[in-house]
């Protein structure tokens, strides 16, 4: 009787199971991340609370990095106003498509157990070494916002995540997949298109967290300045510390790409931030478990990338002051920043409760 009555409550569960596209909302509000597990082979990770000492990037000073001031996002309750955006903007109704494109192959992929979203799930080869976490950070959080991003937004769908072929020295500890169009068409673009393509891009740099440990990335969040390049011969030390030159490193990137938006993660930890458009100054979000909920990285790499690409009114570009009789170019958030980055982007993420 017991028994029946248990295949009963099975069936009425598995009748219920619906696509995470029947509810997009409570989807990436309940899409956690699944547990990650090294493996057997991988290099011990640094007790809790330490450093790993082994982010030993191939970066030094230089006289031509702008970079000086680094502020907080947390400032500006970065959470709830994620938070805000999703419960604005998400639809709560069922959408007429399926979880999956069929055309790519691009579907909703992260699992959301204890619910009735019927989420397919294949757990990926635990990692011993960065080639194998790329798939965790891929096949999960960037295939889901990817979806979800081509899903809500139609015009959207040139752009793609798409790992970095970067040939260098640091490829064994630091790689990275760019948020653009293909770079076959971005290169046939106007130089003003081109441009504009670039500053709507995102940079998901990711690292394994042998590596980039749990106190690595949390000092790398808390840090807010930039030491100033010095001459060789001066009394004071040249090198770089491990959290300078994973900025250094980000810097170099986002500049090279001429991308401002980027992401930093191991997978179990991830971080969210922007650099001012002279290049000087940085924003950075706290520190978020995988399976960190309200938001849920889901919701926050989703978010983002919709900031990147003007898609998330929270980050709108204000009139912030008026525009100096000898500039010809309009005065946005991006130019204010450099001379009083925080009232900036206090202001621009302020703006979603302004009228249009």
């Amino acid at each position: 009787m017991q028994e029946s009555i248990t295949e009963k409550r099975l069936y009425i569960l598995l009748s219920a199971m619906v696509r995470g596209t029947h509810n997009l909302k409570r989807y990436v509000q309940a899409a956690l991340l699944p547990r990650m597990i090294n493996g057997r082979d991988a290099p011990p990770m640094p007790p809790e609370g330490h450093r790993s000492h082994r982010n030993n990037l191939a970066v030094r000073p230089e006289t031509w990095r702008r970079l000086e001031n680094i502020y907080s996002l947390d400032n500006f309750d970065f959470e709830n106003v994620v938070s805000s955006w999703i419960d604005m903007f998400f639809p709560f109704e069922p959408l007429r498509m399926d979880d999956m494109d069929e055309d790519n192959g691009d579907t909703l992929s992260i699992p959301c157990p204890g619910t009735n979203f019927d989420i397919t799930y294949r757990e990926e080869r635990k990692p011993s070494n960065l080639q194998r976490i790329a798939p965790w950070v891929d096949n999960l959080a960037l295939m889901t916002v990817q979806r979800i991003m081509h899903l809500l937004y139609p015009g959207s769908h040139p752009f793609t995540f798409t790992l970095a072929d970067d040939r260098d020295d640091d490829r064994p500890i630091f790689q990275h997949y760019l948020w653009s169009i293909p770079e076959h068409i971005l290169e046939g673009l106007p130089e003003e298109n081109r441009r504009q393509v670039q500053f709507s891009s995102v940079i998901v740099a990711f690292q394994p967290p042998w590596v980039l440990s749990t106190q690595d990335i949390k000092e790398f969040s808390k840090c807010r300045s930039f030491p100033p390049f010095i001459e060789p011969g001066h009394a004071f030390p040249t090198s770089l510390d491990s959290t300078h030159r994973l900025w250094a490193k980000l810097w170099d990137l986002c500049v090279r790409k001429n991308t401002p938006w980027f992401v930093l993660t191991s997978y179990n930890h991830w971080t969210f931030g922007m650099f001012s458009k002279g290049w000087t100054s940085a924003f950075v979000s706290g520190v978020y478990e995988y399976n960190h909920h309200h938001p849920t990285i889901t919701e926050c790499l989703t978010y983002w990338i919709a900031s990147a690409m003007r898609l998330a009114t929270t980050l709108r570009c204000p009139k912030v002051c008026e525009e100096p009789s000898n500039l010809e170019t309009p005065c946005t958030v991006y130019d204010v920043m450099a001379e009083w980055p925080e009232a900036a982007l206090a202001l621009a993420l302020l703006d979603q409760n302004s009228p249009d």
